[in-house]
């Protein structure tokens, strides 16, 4: 889920799906308050002499106010997609053969071994250093990406490890790819 995650901030298929939903969902909360605040306004006193007299002040009026739920749930509109779309991923994985079970990584000078353990059997990918294109990380991964959309995911600290080594294999993976990584929590 971690991939998942971190592939919702990098593909172009996400991105474009996080606009429209949340452009609709946006238009959507627009439409209800526009309704409501057309329906109960008239209600008001002021509102309604308001309505008698000017029809056009009272729809602008109605329109200003309905933007304001909008701008309101504006941080929870661009989260609903991000949500969504990892309940459903997490429903179709839970039950999915095709996924490894169990996957050892081996850091070697030439690249990053990769043996995954499946149902039908074993897989082992070799992936050198250079063919690393994209690294990216959330808080406990490293995602490094050597294809599109295959990634390896590698751990930030391993428990296992005392604080030195993972020192150690911290700088082997900053070494190996040339980047700058903040030390969370190490």
């Amino acid at each position: 889920m971690a991939l998942q995650k971190d592939s919702l901030k990098r593909t172009e298929r996400h991105k474009a799906r996080y606009n429209i939903t949340t452009i609709a969902l946006a238009m959507m909360v627009f439409l209800f308050g526009f309704i409501v605040l057309h329906i109960i306004l008239p209600m008001s006193l002021y509102f309604y002499s308001l309505y008698l007299n000017s029809e056009n002040i009272f729809k602008l009026i109605v329109v200003c106010l309905a933007i304001i739920p909008v701008i309101l749930l504006r941080p929870f509109i661009g989260k609903y997609y991000d949500f969504v779309t990892l309940r459903k991923l997490k429903s179709a994985y839970k039950n999915d053969t095709r996924w490894p079970r169990d996957v050892t990584l081996q850091l070697h000078e030439t690249g990053v071994h990769v043996s995954s353990s499946f149902k039908s059997g074993i897989k082992k990918t070799d992936v050198p250093w250079d063919s690393i294109k994209v690294v990216g990380e959330d808080d406990s991964h490293f995602f490094l990406y050597y294809e599109t959309n295959e990634a390896i995911i590698v751990p930030k600290s391993i428990s296992s490890l005392t604080k030195s080594e993972n020192m150690a294999f911290y700088d082997l993976i900053e070494q190996r790819l040339n980047n700058d990584f903040e030390r969370n929590g190490m």
